[in-house]
C-alpha cells in the first residue's frame, strides 16, 4: 500500500461510512487527498464529493483550471460541484483581502455541500470535509502566529480536525505528509495538477514566508528548521489539549447561576489554567479574550480587594463580591433597556472619538439611548477604510456603515472566526416570518452590531443586541467609533 494512503487511514480522519467533501482545486496537495481517497474508499466504505471553487481572479487560468478539475472527477467517477464568486468584488466589498475572501467562500461552498448531503439524509456526523493542508503549511501557519504574537493555541498550528462554523466536521488528512511526498505521489502516479502561478510570487504574506524566510532560516540558522517546528506544533498541541480540557471541568465546577461564578473553585488553581478559565467566562459573556482582558480578569480572580471590579467591552462589569465574581450588564439612565427596544429605531448617529471621549461617555448615566463602540484602528486597518474618514464626526462622512436590515450573506465577528446571521437568528429562535425586521448595522456583509429585539431567545441580546468581537475596545484602543440609536416612542 502506498505510503501517503496508508497515513491517510491511519489518521482516522475518516471513518466507515463517511460522506466525505473534498475542497478540490485541482493542485498537487488536493489532488493528492482526492486520489489516495478514492483509492481508498472501498477499503474506508465511503463516498467521495469534490467541491471546486472558481475565485475568477486569474479568469482565464481559472475557468481552465475548473475545467481541468472537472476532468479529473470525471476520470475518477467522483461527483463534481464547480461552485463560481468573483473573490476580488467580495474582497473589495467586504474591505478584506483576497486571501480572506477565498477562504469565506471556500467554507460556505464546503457548508452548502454538507447542508445538501444532510438535507437528503446523511446524519451529521456522517458528513466530513476534507481539506488538503500539508504538513509544510503547518510549518508556515506556526511561524505566521509566531510572528504576529501567539499563546499555546497559535503554536499548535493547524488542528487536524475542528468544527466549521455551522458546525460539521472539518478534517485534515495529509496534516503529517510532507510536500516532498506529495509530490512523490504525483510523480508515482503519473498525475497532472494544475499549477497556481500566484503561489510562487511572494505577494501574499504565507508566500513570502514559504518562498523567503523559512529558506533564510534553513539555511543560515537551522537545516531542521521544519523539524524543529514540527515537533514545536505537536508538544503545543498535545499540551494545549489536556490543559483545555482540564480548565473546562474547573470552569463547570465554578459556574453558579448565570453570570456567575464560585471564586474559592479556581482562585487557587496554576494560572495557566486560570488564564483558560478567564477566557471562558469572557466568551461565555460574548466577549473576545483578548490577552488583555484575560489579564485583567485574572487579575480580579486574584486581588486581595474583596469589591474589585474591570469594565468590559459591550457595557458588562467583572465584579468580585467577596468569594464570587459576577457579570453585570450596565444600565444607562432611568428607564430599562427592556423598554426601550420597544421604541422605534429613528436614526443611527455615528462619530470618531477618543477613548477619553469614550470612557466619559460610557461613564454618562444620564444617556438613555443605546449605543455601541468598536476600535477605530482595528476596524480601519481590516476593512481599508480610507485615512480621512478616520477623524470624521458626523454620519455622511462615513457613508459605508448602513442602518438596514438583513440581506443574503450577512456575517458577524465571533471569538474564533464568523458566524452568518442566518445561523444566529435560527439559533435565537426568532420565527422566520420576522426575521426581515431585525435591525443591523453594518458594513457591506459584515455586520457591527445586531440591534436588540424582543424576539431573541437571550436576555442579553434583547437588552443590548449582539456587537461583533472582531473590533472590541480594549486597554490599547486609543480611537473609538461610537454608533448611538436614537429612539422614538
Amino acid at each position: 500500500m502506498n505510503g501517503i494512503i496508508k497515513k491517510i487511514i491511519d489518521s482516522k480522519t475518516v471513518e466507515y461510512g463517511d460522506r466525505v467533501i473534498v475542497g478540490f482545486s485541482g493542485g498537487p496537495d488536493s489532488l493528492t487527498l482526492l486520489h489516495a481517497l478514492n483509492s481508498a474508499k472501498e477499503e474506508l466504505g465511503i463516498s467521495i464529493y469534490a467541491v471546486h471553487i472558481n475565485h475568477q481572479i486569474r479568469p482565464v487560468d481559472c475557468d481552465v483550471e475548473a475545467e481541468h478539475a472537472r476532468r479529473i472527477c470525471i476520470e475518477l467517477g467522483i461527483p463534481f460541484k464547480l461552485v463560481i464568486c468573483d473573490c476580488k468584488e467580495l474582497a473589495e466589498r467586504e474591505k478584506i483581502s483576497e486571501e480572506e475572501a477565498g477562504r469565506k467562500i471556500r467554507y460556505e461552498a464546503f457548508s452548502d455541500m454538507a447542508c445538501e448531503l444532510e438535507r437528503c439524509g446523511t446524519p451529521r456526523e456522517r458528513i466530513k470535509i476534507a481539506v488538503a493542508q500539508n504538513r509544510d503549511d503547518q510549518v508556515e501557519t506556526v511561524l505566521f502566529h509566531i510572528l504576529r504574537g501567539t499563546a499555546v493555541r497559535g503554536l499548535a498550528g493547524i488542528p487536524i480536525r475542528r468544527l466549521d462554523e455551522r458546525g460539521y466536521i472539518v478534517i485534515r488528512p495529509l496534516l503529517d505528509i510532507s510536500r516532498t511526498e506529495i509530490e512523490g505521489y504525483i510523480n508515482d502516479y503519473d498525475l497532472e495538477p494544475s499549477m497556481d502561478k500566484s503561489n510562487e510570487k511572494p505577494i501574499y504574506s504565507r508566500n513570502k514566508i514559504r518562498l523567503e524566510l523559512i529558506p533564510e532560516l534553513e539555511r543560515d540558522y537551522n537545516p531542521s528548521f521544519r523539524k524543529a517546528i514540527t515537533r514545536l506544533s505537536e508538544s503545543a498541541a498535545c499540551d494545549d489539549e489536556y490543559m483545555m480540557k482540564e480548565a473546562a471541568k474547573l470552569y463547570e465546577d465554578s459556574v453558579s447561576l448565570d453570570h456567575e461564578y464560585e471564586l474559592y473553585k479556581v482562585r487557587d488553581v496554576h494560572k495557566a489554567l486560570k488564564r483558560r478559565i478567564a477566557a471562558m467566562m469572557l466568551e461565555a459573556e460574548d466577549v473576545h479574550p483578548t490577552y488583555e482582558l484575560v489579564n485583567s480578569l485574572v487579575g480580579i480572580i486574584d486581588s486581595r480587594s474583596p469589591s474589585a471590579s474591570y469594565d468590559l467591552p459591550g457595557g458588562i462589569t467583572a465584579e468580585r463580591r467577596y468569594e464570587r465574581l459576577v457579570f453585570l450588564q450596565k444600565e444607562h439612565g432611568g428607564n430599562s433597556h427592556s423598554d426601550s427596544v420597544r421604541c422605534g429605531i429613528k436614526e443611527i448617529s455615528i462619530k470618531a472619538i477618543s477613548i477619553a471621549e469614550y470612557q466619559e461617555l460610557r461613564d454618562n448615566t444620564e444617556m438613555d439611548d443605546l449605543y455601541a463602540a468598536f476600535d477605530l484602528d482595528k476596524l480601519t486597518q481590516e476593512r481599508g477604510l480610507k485615512a480621512e474618514m478616520i477623524s470624521a464626526s458626523d454620519e455622511s462622512s462615513w457613508h459605508d456603515i448602513k442602518l438596514r436590515t438583513r440581506r443574503s450573506g450577512d456575517y458577524i465577528g465571533t471569538g474564533n472566526g464568523s458566524k452568518k446571521l442566518q445561523d444566529f437568528l435560527v439559533d435565537e429562535k426568532v420565527p422566520k416570518a420576522s426575521r426581515d425586521e431585525i435591525k443591523l448595522a453594518a458594513i457591506g456583509s459584515e455586520i457591527l452590531w445586531i440591534l436588540p429585539n424582543e424576539m431573541f431567545k437571550s436576555e442579553r441580546y434583547r437588552i443590548k443586541g449582539k456587537y461583533s468581537q472582531k473590533y472590541q475596545v480594549d486597554n490599547s484602543s486609543e480611537r473609538v467609533l461610537f454608533l448611538e440609536l436614537r429612539q422614538f416612542v
